[in-house]
């Protein structure tokens, strides 16, 4: 049985395609999140978009996140759909999109893992012969004493370093 939100859900879909010509992976992307938000509304009972309140986008990004979708998925999800709730307001089906002020889950930010000594001799260890190695190793070893990140390294400027004094500035 078709769902009376996937007219909406196809229209747009089509706007995807036709007039912002997305690729077709970001074209199956959205289609796939919108399917699964058209099968959570239709277990809330909601019949149209216009329907839609912040509550209830609240709800479906519980909904979401209970069958197991993690914090990237959810914001995937929910980006998809205040894309498409902002396609409608544009097309004159919504007065506002109620999926703006919802807050997204944030990603994990991991810390970088530290190599130890052992394997920092290791990457160190190079053909002295090689004036590519020989520059590789400079640089690795200024990052490294220096805990400089790679930004930082790769715009040091030698205009910078006072090799008398041992200073950089």
């Amino acid at each position: 049985m078709s769902s009376p939100l996937q007219d909406a859900v196809d229209g747009f879909l089509r706007y995807l395609k036709v007039e912002r010509q997305l690729s077709p992976l970001t074209q199956s992307n959205y289609a796939r999140q919108l399917a699964a938000l058209v099968a959570i509304a239709d277990e809330m009972k909601i019949t149209a978009w216009a329907q839609l309140e912040p509550a209830q986008v609240r709800s479906m990004a519980a909904r979401s996140r209970r069958t197991g979708l993690s914090a990237s998925s959810l914001a995937l999800r929910l980006s998809a759909l205040r894309s498409f709730l902002d396609w409608q307001v544009s097309q004159g089906m919504l007065s506002a999109n109620p999926a703006k002020g919802i807050a997204t889950p944030r990603k994990a930010r991991h810390l970088p893992k530290n190599i130890d000594v052992d394997e920092v001799n290791q990457l160190l260890e190079i053909n002295l012969d090689d004036p590519l190695a020989v520059r590789d190793r400079a640089m690795l070893e200024v990052m490294y004493g220096g805990g400089l990140r790679l930004s930082e390294l790769v715009n040091m400027d030698c205009r910078h370093v006072d090799l008398a004094s041992g200073k950089c500035g």
